[in-house]
């Protein structure tokens, strides 16, 4: 690959990547945030460190993402490292700019739950084809699922299983089933999408 071939791949490589924050951002902000939808992620175990750590539940997030950071580009790579700081600086910028829309809410959870995971997973599928993650308990997914040569749907699935059981003593026993169920119904879809990307590329 030629000096102007790695330019324009890198720059394909980014636009993936602001593609892919921009679904997960979104999911995020329409759905997560104002349905109240609780899935096994690093907000989740912010809560147990919460509990022995008596610190801010923002600086807990903080920290954590910045720990699971260090330990993906410590284990993946530089490049891995680089492109999951620009997905976290851009990710808060995004949240700040998208409108939250009522009417995109359903009366129905399951419709909110659904429309949810199929912004989320498209984003995070975007974000793994351009060698990166979401960040947070998503890096640490990435990075088993390439120790152990398994899929990121498995680890991510694994992972949000394990923090959903963890905040049983945190959320009511309905909050914490559907997050777990949420988890395993994303960690299926993500493996189902980078199958079918793969099947087209």
């Amino acid at each position: 690959m030629n000096k102007r071939e790695s330019k324009t791949k890198t720059f394909t490589d980014y636009l993936a990547l602001s593609l892919g924050t921009l679904l997960v951002s979104f999911a995020v902000k329409q759905y997560l945030i104002p349905c109240r939808i609780v899935t096994g992620s690093i907000s989740g175990l912010s809560l147990i460190v919460q509990r022995l750590i008596p610190l801010n539940s923002s600086l807990i997030v903080l920290v954590l993402n910045l720990v699971c950071l260090a330990i993906g580009a410590l284990l993946l790579g530089k490049k891995f490292g680089v492109r999951c700081v620009y997905v976290s600086l851009l990710q808060p910028l995004m949240m700040a700019l998208i409108p939250q829309t009522d009417s995109l809410i359903s009366s129905y959870t399951v419709l909110n739950i659904v429309f949810f995971l199929i912004s989320l997973t498209l984003g995070q599928c975007i974000l793994l084809r351009a060698d990166a993650s979401s960040g947070g308990l998503d890096t640490i997914a990435e990075v088993l699922a390439k120790t152990f040569h398994c899929s990121s749907g498995t680890t991510v699935a694994l992972i949000g299983l394990i923090v959903s059981v963890l905040t049983l003593g945190f959320y009511d026993l309905k909050t914490a089933v559907i997050g777990a169920a949420v988890t395993t119904a994303n960690g299926a879809m993500i493996d189902g999408v980078s199958s079918l990307l793969k099947g087209i590329h």
